[in-house]
Parts: structure tokens; C-alpha cells; sequence
């Protein structure tokens, strides 16, 4: 069991050094990286209840990345403006809001990790077609 611990602690640590954390992480992301060690549903509705709440009377106004998709970025968008949609928590909806932020995050971190790559390998061409293109065109791209 020890020697399983001291893999995995080497993989997560051989991991980290390749995949460095972005230091551009706007509210969604930091959200997002806080939430997935959440452990229960309530705990999920909790917590995004309170920042909604935050949203709505003003008490927050957290800096987001143009272009996000998520729900909760389109939220934060409508409350620079006073005028936030009602969204109802219950059901599913959380999840789904929790996993898109997830997925918006993995890829702004995919290109991000494969333009510095390119930058670095002196390829600013890849730059441009990356940010153009989807996921999978841009794997293939990056592969050649």
C-alpha cells in the first residue's frame, strides 16, 4: 500500500512540472478548482447559492474571461448590468453548471499548455490556427 502512495505521488508530481497552473484564472476557474473536491450535493448547492446570492445584491463583482461559456459566467456578466436570469438549483442544474465550468477551464488550460509549447519551439503559426480551430483539430495540429 506504501508503494502505491509513493507512485501516485510521483505521477501527481511528475504532472504538476508538465502541467503548470495558469496564472490567469478568472472567477469561474478559481470557482472551479475550489468545488471539485466538493463531497456532497448539498455542499454544491451551498456553495452556489451563496456566490449567486453575492451576485444578485452586488456584493461581489469577480473578474471573468470574455468569451466564457459557462452559466455561471453568463450570471456574472448579467450582474455587472443589475439584471441576473433566475436559475433554480435543483435537479441536475448544478452539476451540469459545475462540469461546464470544468470544461471551459480544460480548455483554455489545453491551449494555453500548447501555445506556450509552440512559443517556446519558436512555432507562431500554431498560435493562430489553435485558437481558431476545435479540440480535436487542434490535437492534430499540435501532433505534427
Amino acid at each position: 500500500m506504501e508503494k502505491i502512495k509513493c507512485d501516485t505521488e510521483a505521477v501527481d508530481s511528475s504532472i504538476k512540472s508538465v502541467f503548470s497552473e495558469r496564472g490567469d484564472l478568472d472567477f469561474a476557474e478559481q470557482f472551479w478548482c475550489k468545488m471539485k473536491c466538493v463531497s456532497s450535493y448539498q455542499e454544491l448547492i451551498a456553495c452556489f447559492t451563496l456566490v449567486l446570492e453575492s451576485l444578485e445584491c452586488g456584493e461581489i463583482q469577480p473578474w471573468i474571461h470574455h468569451g466564457s461559456g459557462s452559466l455561471l459566467s453568463k450570471l456574472i456578466q448579467q450582474s455587472y448590468h443589475g439584471k441576473m436570469e433566475a436559475v433554480s438549483l435543483t435537479g441536475i442544474t448544478s452539476v451540469q453548471m459545475l462540469l461546464k465550468i470544468g470544461l471551459d477551464k480544460m480548455k483554455k488550460d489545453y491551449v494555453s499548455f500548447f501555445i506556450a509549447g509552440a512559443v517556446a519551439e519558436a512555432r507562431p503559426g500554431v498560435f493562430f490556427s489553435i485558437c481558431g480551430r476545435g479540440l480535436s483539430v487542434n490535437h492534430r495540429i499540435i501532433e505534427s
